[in-house]
């Protein structure tokens, strides 16, 4: 396959948008923007060609509308998905030619994605496994043990083999006394490379991966890039991700690197500087404090809180929303060794409640809000408080972030209502988070 593209048209926020890919030159793509411009959207729709049923299993309903189309044009077939009323999502009448399907092997981020479910059919072989490291039936993958070793500057993987069983290969670490450790009880970003080089190696041109640093720690990230663009040499690939991680970032070639920006809904993507990137991305200049925090919604509600407790600050402030806890707590402990957006001092991290019990949280610069999310605490007084005031006849939720997205697209409170209520039923308990943005901000008395 010579070349791909692919069209979105009116999917959840997305007006409009168009990926062209040259796939007959191997090499890297990443997309970066801010969170909401699409690039999710784009990784299900390119899911999407192999895996028909994607938005099906991924997506809300709310996210289309009579309207929803993506057009895939591969080598100048035409492959068309649209709105279907039967499903309420996506779904095409053709026969998608062999080929085409197995074009792409695409990744999505948590809690869909490969890498942050328990690898099955690897717990299912364990038997074979087994009988083949006691027998010495294993191969030693020297590649990949290269690849990892670099990856973490660890000698620890000189022990890895390979095991084929009913053609298909597992990984796993050989013990001194005979023992393993199979590649799904190594971490989540271990896994992630073994999973990754699995697919490298296998029969899909164009590899998509969504957040691809999301389980790797600051010095994989940075080692990433270069093995990549070589595995793309060897293999002829074409893999596209996108990221919010400035070390690797900051290791891609200028011809790699793709800003997604939204305009009125319409998304363009353009190539982009690291320089331009991180300013777009992180706003680097003009503040005096930051606060980095993982999502919009939990952007939005520190905002509120600011408003409603803190009217008067001294000091200009940035909020920033970055990802999960891990990413927020790895950028600020990245800023803590290079300064890139301040002094250690003038920045901090805000996470969700139900972050609590994760170790990163007891670093000093990390606070939690009281509650556990905005979309769970929204979620939980629905069903508490008999004086609820956004109430609903529906009852079929599949969780709180689709109660919390429903009462909005239902006009049923604002999001800003949302905040409001919360605050008023948790005014107690949010004084301490108050006062940690009253000292950090400088609030007038």
């Amino acid at each position: 396959m010579n070349s791909l593209r692919v069209s979105l048209e009116s999917i959840q926020h997305v007006a409009s948008l168009t990926l062209d890919l040259d796939l007959s030159a191997p090499g890297l793509v990443c997309l970066v923007g801010r969170n909401g411009t699409g690039k999710t959207t784009l990784v299900r729709a390119l899911r999407n060609l192999s895996s028909a049923d994607t938005f099906v299993r991924t997506a809300t309903p709310y996210a289309f509308s009579p309207n929803s189309r993506i057009t895939y044009v591969v080598d100048g077939t035409e492959v068309v998905f649209v709105y279907d009323e039967k499903i309420r999502s996506l779904n095409c009448r053709d026969v998608i030619p062999f080929e085409v399907r197995s074009l792409i092997s695409a990744e999505l981020p948590m809690p869909h994605g490969t890498r942050f479910n328990y690898f099955k059919s690897a717990s299912e072989a364990d038997l074979d496994i087994r009988r083949a490291i006691t027998l010495g039936n294993n191969d030693h993958p020297d590649e990949l043990i290269a690849f990892l070793a670099a990856i973490y500057s660890s000698t620890q993987y000189s022990s890895m083999v390979e095991v084929t069983v009913k053609g298909k290969s597992y990984y796993a670490l050989v013990k001194d006394d005979g023992t393993y450790i199979r590649e799904d009880y190594l971490s989540s970003g271990e896994y992630f490379l073994i999973n990754l080089y699995r697919t490298i190696k296998g029969t899909a041109q164009l590899i998509v991966i969504d957040e691809i640093d999301i389980s790797l720690d600051a010095a994989a990230q940075a080692n990433l890039a270069a093995w990549l663009r070589d595995f793309c040499a060897k293999y002829k690939r074409k893999i596209l991700f996108t990221t919010h991680s400035l070390a690797l970032m900051r290791q891609l070639e200028t011809s790699e690197l793709f800003y997604i920006d939204a305009s009125e809904d319409r998304i363009s993507i353009g190539p982009t500087s690291f320089s331009y990137a991180k300013a777009r991305l992180f706003g680097f200049s003009g503040w005096d404090r930051y606060i980095l925090t993982e999502d919009e919604v939990l952007l939005g509600f520190i905002e509120a809180i600011i408003k409603k407790y803190c009217p008067k600050t001294f000091f200009r402030y940035k909020i920033i929303f970055i990802g999960g806890g891990t990413q927020v707590v790895g950028l600020m402990k990245h800023n803590e060794r290079e300064q890139f957006l301040s002094s250690p001092d003038k920045v901090i991290a805000v996470l969700d409640g139900d972050q609590r019990n994760v170790k990163f949280v007891s670093h000093p610069g990390v606070h939690l809000i009281p509650i556990d999310s905005v979309e769970k605490a929204i979620y939980a007084e629905s069903k508490a408080n008999c004086n609820f005031p956004f109430a609903t006849d529906r009852d079929n939720f599949s969780g709180a972030k689709d109660f919390h997205n429903y009462l909005q697209q239902a006009r049923i409170a604002t999001q800003k209502q949302i905040f409001e209520y919360l605050m008023n039923r948790n005014d107690k308990v949010l004084q301490d988070i108050v006062g940690v943005l009253s000292n950090f901000l400088a609030t007038a008395a």
